[in-house]
């Protein structure tokens, strides 16, 4: 893996993703592994809702060019119709700018960027993205280095601690393309640079409090646990185990489940299995 490092000084200049992947496990190249598993089930979380949103911007922009190209044909032909379409193509424009608010608002708690909100994660309660959030609580402060990216010019372009604020946070330290770009920055729209910092990686994590991890990623297949975690689930109450589709939806759930518990999941053959094994168990359950 590619390391970023450019000595300056008395610090080292890092990739931010290096630096969060440090604060997550002590060998490097585990901690960039949980940081995609993190990214992925952040995306996870919003995917669906953000591509509602999206699709409704690209709609909604659509109708306001075809209405403002209108109003703009129109009132040289018949002026009461061009006033019209111009009145459509502004409500079209406040509906797009009223759809950015909205998913901006989603991130900052508002349209202003007041304080930290709570981050998006699949699970909050797993320690990789606890020591994540102690990485983004340091970034949150004025005392903490700043981040920067490069321009093109190579000139350093420093961020404000309130990028850190937002709850798709973990977008910037993310390769994920699809979840970087959901991140909206404090100021404007979509922010996907890569960030740098110039920092003693180890006394930042110190400072924070931080408890990188030293094991490997645990590789056991726990099925018990994986399947008792799926009782209550929504989706398994509701489930028609006899319905098309049904060992598809289950073995997602496993899959979700073992990466949310930083376990590597089984393949596809071993999901399948278990998958079977849980829809027999609900089809004898509910013939009782």
């Amino acid at each position: 893996m590619k390391n970023e490092f450019i000595t300056e000084g008395k610090f080292s200049t890092i990739a931010l993703r290096l630096v969060a992947a440090r604060f997550i496990h002590k060998n490097e190249d585990e901690g960039v592994l949980e940081i995609d598993r993190i990214a992925r089930g952040v995306r996870s979380q919003v995917a669906m809702q953000y591509l509602i949103l999206w699709a409704a911007l690209m709609l909604a922009t659509s109708f306001f060019l075809i209405f403002a190209l209108a109003a703009i044909t129109l009132v040289f032909v018949n002026e009461e119709y061009g006033h019209v379409a111009g009145v459509i193509a502004l409500l079209q424009f406040a509906i797009v700018i009223g759809i950015l608010s909205y998913w901006r608002s989603l991130q900052y708690g508002g349209l202003t960027v007041g304080k930290p909100q709570p981050a998006i994660y699949a699970n909050p309660e797993d320690p990789a993205a606890q020591n994540l959030e102690r990485l983004f609580t340091e970034l949150q402060k004025e005392s903490t280095p700043r981040a920067f990216y490069r321009s093109r010019n190579g000139v350093k372009r420093y961020v404000d601690e309130r990028y850190f604020f937002g709850a798709l946070r973990v977008a910037l330290v993310s390769k994920n393309p699809e979840l970087r770009d959901m991140f909206f920055p404090p100021i404007g729209v979509w922010f996907s640079r890569e960030l740098f910092m110039e920092v003693d990686v180890s006394a930042l994590i110190v400072k924070a409090k931080a408890k990188p991890n030293a094991a490997g990623v645990k590789k056991t297949y726990d099925y018990t646990d994986a399947a008792m975690s799926l009782i209550e689930h929504p989706a398994i109450r509701e489930l028609d185990p006899n319905k098309r589709g049904s060992q598809m939806l289950v073995k997602g759930l496993l899959h979700d489940w073992y990466e949310s518990n930083r376990q590597t999941p089984p393949g596809e053959t071993q999901l399948a299995l278990y998958a079977k094994m849980i829809l027999d168990v609900i089809r004898k359950n509910r013939a009782r």
